[in-house]
């Protein structure tokens, strides 16, 4: 029990640190684009604080279930779900931008949704729902 309260509250540190850049300067989030090169990640950005506002829900869930002892699953799932799109957001820009972008952010991002399904499938085998 204490390594899936301490896995899901360093992952709800990790998920509302995240949240919160978004709201500082823009230098600590991403480097300029170029003129003409598209990114889904600040498109999405542009409908309103979508990063923020989901990064810090889901991360301050993931606390909220270390400290009750319940809701590890819904909340690994749910982070899961935030960093997929995330890392697909920075996959399918690279993709589509001209010169072509790193894709390490995606990458990391895309393995980082992969491990909270895994952390969820763990908590829900020994019984942490």
């Amino acid at each position: 029990m204490l390594g899936a309260r301490l896995t899901a509250a360093t992952t709800g540190i990790m998920q509302v640190t995240v949240g919160l850049l978004y709201i500082g300067p823009e230098e600590l989030v991403r480097r300029p684009l170029l003129p003409g090169q598209v990114s889904a990640v600040v498109y999405i950005e542009g409908i309103g604080p979508v990063w923020t506002v989901t990064f810090v829900i889901t991360g301050l869930y993931l606390i909220y279930a270390a400290v009750r002892k319940m809701g590890f699953v819904p909340g690994h799932i749910a982070a899961a779900g935030i960093w997929g799109l995330y890392g697909g957001a920075i996959l399918i820009s690279a993709l589509l931008t001209e010169p072509p972008v790193p894709v390490l952010a995606g990458t990391i991002a895309s393995f980082v949704a992969l491990w909270h399904v895994a952390t969820a499938r763990g908590c829900s085998e020994r019984g942490l729902r």
